[in-house]
């Protein structure tokens, strides 16, 4: 089958999203960040290990993006609309990956194609 536009251009986004995200996270892990009112090692720890967890979750979607599983789109999705929140890259990245995973025809067949293959190897079980 032939990966359809869409999944190539999310999976993109949340590689490099959830590449920068790690990398951000492990700065944060090793500079010693501060948030007011919190020991700068502990908001190091939590606002880091935050970071490099989405980081990690991005990587996962788009792994399971790529290899165009059902639970991929759905992660997508979630993920697409927390990253609604991240004013304003973050809302332009968000608004394209929630289009190819919910409105773009092409890149929504797929993941059906893909969730009834996945019944019949069940179903041969």
């Amino acid at each position: 089958m032939k990966r359809p536009t869409g999944i190539t251009v999310v999976t993109t986004l949340f590689g490099i999203s959830g590449l920068l995200n790690l990398l951000a996270g492990a700065a944060m892990l090793l500079m010693g960040a501060t948030i007011p009112g919190m020991k700068p090692f502990m908001a190091a720890t939590v606002v880091g290990g935050v970071i490099a967890f989405f980081g990690l979750l991005d990587l996962v979607v788009a792994y399971g993006t790529w290899e165009m599983y059902k639970w991929a789109r759905t992660a997508g999705i979630v993920l697409g609309v927390l990253s609604l929140l991240s004013f304003p890259i973050g809302t332009i990245i968000g608004l394209v990956i929630l289009y190819y995973l919910t409105l773009h025809d092409e890149t929504v067949a797929v993941f059906k194609v893909q969730d009834l293959k996945n019944e019949e190897i069940f179903e041969l079980e």
